[in-house]
């Protein structure tokens, strides 16, 4: 039976539970990662079946709107068997109250839009970590191995960084040069990384030089995928190429084992290279808005 449940009436546990169970289950749908990110979100539900849907949502001018919260990449429907008819069925038993939709649908989702709705293709790179380190640095592009041969001569440090530390470098670095971190991003940052550092699920190696941290990446890791959640370098961690090894450092470390690096990839062309330096294969999953705004709210929202 599908039905919809608001947050109280969700059980965590069981939740959890549940979505071990799903086959396409990822980091970003764990229940204290809803609670950080977007407390009080809500959700679609089959318990007989055990097919999940999170609905992350919030309210603007007295209209109540779905959304993909800050630092969190893919949601939608997650299921132990995914079609999409599971799908489909899940999308529209979404209370009518969610007015407007602008979410990122998980990659195993198939999806049937309806005839108002707008749906995109989003590009992750993820890479197969079960061979080798020698066999996955072969794969890495020319221009990679060179500047991963020149950051290991620029004498730089790698230790684990604290999460204000860290949090502080993406927020003067990355988060400023793409300008697209909303209000209250930080502090949704730390708690996040906290809450996740406790749990044991997250990694924040750095690089420093002379004393200084220059570049930084953070790992969130979960039932075998490994997400590149994060990333901060400055001026002199550019030039020194930390980032190069920062990631050689993280794909070295889980080199072997059966599971996935998730690049939390872009659609940035530059990033894009980037991530497919390392061997990374694209893989696409779904942005789906959906406006059934009342007009002039619905042609604004275009």
């Amino acid at each position: 039976m599908i039905k919809h449940l608001t947050h109280d009436e969700i059980d965590k546990s069981w939740w959890d539970a549940q979505l071990l169970k799903c086959a396409n289950r990822i980091w970003y749908a764990q229940s204290w990662v809803l609670d950080v990110v977007s407390p009080g979100w809500e959700a679609v539900v089959d318990t007989e079946r055990g097919v999940l849907m999170p609905l992350t949502w919030r309210r603007k001018y007295g209209i109540d709107y779905l959304y993909m919260p800050y630092a969190i990449q893919q949601l939608g429907v997650f299921a132990p068997a995914m079609d999409d008819e599971s799908a489909k069925a899940m999308l529209e038993v979404v209370p009518a109250r969610f007015r407007y939709w602008d979410i990122g649908l998980n990659g195993a989702m198939g999806m049937r839009a309806g005839a108002t709705d707008r749906v995109t293709e989003q590009v992750d790179q993820v890479l197969d970590l079960g061979p080798g380190i020698d066999v996955l640095r072969g794969a890495y592009s020319e221009g990679h191995r060179r500047n991963l041969r020149k950051a290991r001569t620029a004498g730089l440090q790698q230790r684990q960084v604290p999460v204000e530390m860290f949090v502080d470098l993406f927020m003067r670095t990355t988060g400023a040069r793409f300008g697209n971190t909303p209000q209250g991003a930080r502090e949704l940052l730390v708690a996040l990384l906290n809450a996740a550092s406790e749990r044991g699920q997250c990694r924040l190696p750095g690089a420093w030089l002379d004393g200084q941290l220059v570049a930084a990446v953070c790992c969130v890791t979960w039932e075998g995928r490994i997400i590149l959640l994060k990333v901060a370098t400055d001026q002199r961690g550019q030039e020194h190429r930390a980032m190069f090894q920062l990631v050689d450092a993280e794909i070295e470390r889980h080199a072997g084992l059966a599971g996935v690096f998730d690049f939390a990839g872009s659609n940035t062309p530059s990033v894009a290279r980037f991530y497919s330096g390392f061997g990374a294969r694209p893989t696409v999953y779904l942005r789906l808005v959906r406006n059934r705004l009342p007009p002039p709210l619905r042609w604004l929202k275009r």
